[in-house]
């Protein structure tokens, strides 16, 4: 008679110890190089869509010269009494909401009549996230702190084209328009980027705090940094240099809205901290061009208007 415990099947044995060990080891290394692909195409989408951010905002500043023959003012220094116009304090971010699909916002807000600091309601319309102001790269807070606790925005202007400006009774800008830049429009920056952790981003409308909070100016080149990656603080004019989150540089969009990455070695004047612009506080007069600054510096020619060093770019 044949022992029941003959027809048992034999027990299968489970990983060892050792064999869970190694399996563990593989799926770390592949994650390990993996990894690494999975951020660069992270990192590439979002410089995408920041440079797509850019050219939007090139566009409507375009768009808002084809509506008042001029760019608009990096931001309102003041109106003619009684006339209907952005009141001083808006930057040039507040200026061309209504070309960046933010009508509603603009409307609320009613730069026309409403000064800056108006109350909790405009205040709380000043806090309004806008997805065109945002590099996806960067870790700004949706509340600039080191800016009145205004809505975060990751780019600034040109000083030398979107400079401080009055507004005449017509609601036009005492500001350039891309044909009075001799230098070329192809040529010449109109907006470039801004990050939070090394140069405290910026904010869309205009901070009484600093004009750090709206435009960028050429003499502390491009992603200055302190030891250790401290954040500048105020007091640090190196607050207006143009940073970003990419590596090795910063996107700029062109006067002909053009997008292009510059690099950090890029050569920059370090005389030339605070980009001449008297000619923006006379009105009517005199045109918001630059005082005609001759340094044979990359970035300063890209920045000029009328320097008459014009640069090639690809």
């Amino acid at each position: 008679m044949i022992s029941p415990a003959t027809h048992q099947a034999k027990a299968r044995p489970g990983f060892t110890l050792i064999e869970l060990l190694v399996v563990i080891a593989i799926i770390a290394i592949l994650i390990g190089l993996l990894l690494p692909a999975v951020q660069k195409v992270r990192e590439a989408a979002s410089r995408s869509k920041c440079s797509n951010n850019i050219k939007q905002i090139v566009l409507a500043s375009h768009m808002y010269q084809d509506t008042y023959q001029k760019l608009p003012a990096g931001w309102v220094t003041s109106s003619p009494a009684g006339a209907s116009a952005p009141s001083p304090g808006w930057s040039w971010a507040t200026l061309i909401l209504p070309y960046i699909e933010q009508g509603p916002l603009y409307t609320q807000i009613a730069p026309d009549t409403t000064g800056l600091v108006s109350g909790a309601s405009v205040t709380a319309l000043t806090q309004t996230k806008i997805a065109t102001y945002r590099c996806p790269s960067d870790t700004v807070p949706d509340l600039n702190t080191q800016f009145q606790s205004f809505a975060s925005n990751n780019y600034v202007c040109n000083r030398e084209v979107l400079g401080p400006g009055r507004v005449d009774a017509s609601n036009t800008p005492n500001a350039l328009s891309v044909q009075t830049i001799t230098d070329g429009s192809s040529n010449t920056i109109l907006f470039g980027e801004r990050d939070w952790v090394k140069n405290v981003a910026a904010v869309w409308v205009r901070s009484s705090s600093s004009s750090c909070s709206y435009e960028g100016r050429p003499g502390y080149g491009i992603n200055p940094r302190q030891a250790n990656n401290v954040q500048w603080t105020t007091g640090n004019n190196e607050r207006l240099a143009y940073s970003s989150n990419h590596t090795g540089g910063a996107q700029f969009g062109m006067g002909d809205g053009r997008v292009i990455f510059i690099s950090s070695s890029i050569d920059a004047d370090p005389s030339d901290l605070h980009s001449n612009f008297p000619a923006c506080m006379v009105y009517p007069t005199v045109e918001c061009n630059g005082a005609g600054l001759t340094s044979n510096y990359t970035l300063q020619k890209l920045q000029h208007t009328s320097d008459g060093l014009t640069l090639t770019l690809p």
